[in-house]
């Protein structure tokens, strides 16, 4: 088995950008701030975390995703954060607003920063700018890591990709499948509902958490042990099976033919 091994900061916290506050955002969040408890709880610094969504809590987010009705109307980024914040005594931070290529690489200083991104959005645009983003990152020193978290009906994928100096060490989920970089990609519907029946057409009630739960995993061998052996994961709720995504130029020449010239040579 490979092991890859993770270049985050020894003597600063590290940066964590959540964007996207909804359903699978949310459920991101709840367990990024365990593995920040859990961190200090062993001596190290907590998690330094930004929360960027403008999306505002709607009565059909209610009881699919975790908003109450009190949070109705309010940006989920802060509900988010201010929530984490009061229970945990922590510094989180909310930016209600809307994460694009341009507006990520040049205007939120702090979103550029970061270490770790968490990509929880429901298109594959938005994936895009937020990958865009750091594609050419030339003055850091250490990759920028994003894991992204998506998921359809009853299935989802967990995908982590490293990004070092416009080369990808990790391959990130549009280096998997190129298709969702066509202007032509049809991808399921994750509009506004008007209420949480009609919501649960889109996704099924718990796919949000059986999906985060590997990203979360993932996210805790990195930050814990500082290496990983595998990179995402496959879940269809259908079959209630989780495929692994192994760390093999393999396995990705298989996925994406065209892979290789994006690649660090180690």
């Amino acid at each position: 088995m490979i092991m890859f091994h993770c270049k985050l900061p020894m003597n600063n916290r590290i940066k964590v950008a959540i964007v996207g506050a909804g359903g699978n955002g949310a459920q991101m969040a709840a367990g990024i701030a365990q593995i920040s408890v859990a961190m200090q709880a062993r001596g190290g610094l907590p998690l330094h975390v930004t929360i960027y969504d403008d999306d505002r809590v709607s009565t059909a987010n209610v009881g699919r995703q975790l908003f109450s009705p009190a949070d109705v109307g309010r940006y989920k980024s802060d509900v988010i954060a201010e929530r984490t914040n009061w229970f945990y005594s922590m510094d989180w931070v909310s930016e209600p607003v809307r994460i694009n290529q341009k507006e990520g690489r040049y205007s939120y200083t702090d979103f550029f920063r970061s270490d770790i991104v968490i990509s929880a959005v429901d298109t594959a645009k938005s994936r895009l700018d937020i990958e865009q983003s750091f594609t050419d990152d030339r003055y850091k020193s250490l990759p920028t890591y994003i894991l992204d978290v998506g998921n359809r009906t009853r299935t989802g994928q967990v995908v982590l990709g490293a990004i070092f100096r416009n080369k990808y060490q990790l391959p990130t989920l549009s280096l998997l499948y190129p298709e969702i970089t066509d202007d032509d990609f049809q991808e399921q519907d994750q509009g506004p509902s008007c209420s949480l029946a009609e919501a649960l057409q889109k996704q099924d009630l718990f796919v949000n958490r059986d999906v985060t739960t590997s990203a979360l995993h993932i996210l805790w061998d990195m930050i814990s042990k500082r290496s990983i052996e595998y990179h995402g994961a496959f879940i269809n709720l259908e079959t209630m099976r989780r495929t692994p995504l192994k760390i093999d130029r393999a396995t990705w020449l298989r996925m994406n033919p065209d892979i290789e010239q994006y690649l660090t040579e180690d």
